[in-house]
């Protein structure tokens, strides 16, 4: 007999893609008894439901493999993700941020405990009629001016954290030295030489791209902010999309 029951029920979600409603469940993660002190109540993963199970499949199964590293292809959904999980993850939710026009987009996020606990969220985009990932390309023209848009805000926001930095170096009530300052600015300006055009989220008004500037555990708390968000009124001739 297993030892946990997993319970999949509707979560309450019901949006509507072109004439097609797209349902979202939850699958609910049992808890790490392992990290009982700081486990969250928080253990959730989408499942999608179209009236297609073909296409349910592939973006399901999709979502299942890329989250879980491709450890359990073979595997279901439900029993993949709690062996993923099991004695090490303490929480795990998703938001779905967008979904019309034949499109869901959304994240999940997780919370993982070893010698040290970390966090992080991984980004989907789902076509609803042919349950193919897309990227970005898929959705807005990369070739032309967006590119040379994306690259120019993200050069003016890291510029805007190195002088930050600065400042904040030069301020003798911050406990930041020298060697951590270099140490830090070296990390920024690896990310800036790679800004990501991979990653993105869509929201009912605009395209976000995600970009992720993370830290060595040790200086963690001095990592830039990149925020990319694009109106879709204001990239309308670089569209693909009906947003």
């Amino acid at each position: 007999m297993l030892r946990f029951i997993i319970c999949i029920y509707f979560f309450g979600l019901l949006f509507n893609a072109s004439a097609q409603p797209i349902k979202i469940d939850t699958i609910k993660i049992p808890p790490s008894q392992r990290f009982n002190q700081i486990q969250s109540n928080k253990m959730n993963f989408p499942l999608i439901k179209t009236s297609n199970p073909k296409i349910d499949s592939l973006i399901n199964h999709g979502i299942k493999n890329t989250y879980t590293n491709n450890e359990y292809i073979n595997s279901s959904i439900d029993s993949a993700i709690i062996k993923w999980a099991d004695d090490q993850i303490v929480f795990l939710d998703f938001v779905v941020t967008y979904c019309q026009n034949n499109i869901i987009s959304l994240n999940i996020s997780a919370e993982g405990c070893g010698a040290y606990c970390s966090d992080w969220t991984e980004y989907f985009n789902y076509s609803t009629l042919t349950g193919k990932l897309l990227n970005l390309n898929d959705v807005v023209d990369t070739t032309s001016g967006f590119r040379k848009l994306v690259y120019a805000q993200a050069k003016a926001q890291y510029d805007k954290n190195d002088a930050e930095l600065k400042a904040l170096l030069h301020d003798k009530t911050a406990p930041l030295d020298s060697a951590t300052y270099t140490w830090a600015l070296q990390e920024y300006t690896t990310c800036r030489q790679t800004v990501n055009l991979q990653t993105f989220a869509l929201y009912p008004t605009y395209l976000q791209l995600i970009e992720d500037c993370p830290l060595p555990n040790a200086i963690k708390a001095l990592s830039p902010v990149i925020e990319l968000k694009y109106n879709y009124a204001n990239i309308k001739k670089y569209l693909k999309i009906k947003p």
